[in-house]
């Protein structure tokens, strides 16, 4: 099995990062696939949320934003559109000849998230427990 290294925009490495970042979440992250529209400046860009938390989500994206920069996210969430301030906090690209949309994005922070985000946090949450 091959193992791909990721890099950080900043050049550290992504993969020896990893389990840093891990402990350091306040939050536990859920997979999700959520389409999303990102307006940067005059532009409108397109992206899909991968994982999110009650605080932040991992946009995979094509699109190189600079870190620390704060704009509109869009996404669809139980058929109502929701705009969310972000704030990128991480920009990863994969090292390979085969930049694959899904290695590539932003880990962002939440601004300000609306209480029907926070819902939908919830009930992911409690169907990713299992009961026995």
């Amino acid at each position: 099995m091959a193992i791909t290294a990721y890099k950080a925009i900043d050049g550290s490495r992504y993969d020896e990062q990893l389990d840093t970042q891990l402990e350091r979440r306040a939050y536990e992250r859920f997979p999700d696939n959520l389409q999303a529209r990102l307006f940067f400046g005059n532009m409108i860009y397109s992206g899909m949320v991968t994982n999110l938390s009650k605080k932040g989500m991992f946009v995979s994206t094509n699109v190189r934003f600079p870190v620390n920069t704060e704009f509109m996210l869009v996404v669809l969430l139980n058929n109502r559109t929701l705009k969310l301030p972000i704030k990128v906090r991480r920009s990863v690209k994969r090292e390979s000849a085969y930049n694959s949309r899904t290695d590539c994005g932003i880990g962002v922070e939440l601004l300000d998230a609306p209480q029907n985000y926070l819902d939908y946090i919830g009930t992911r949450k409690s169907s990713m427990q299992v009961s026995y």
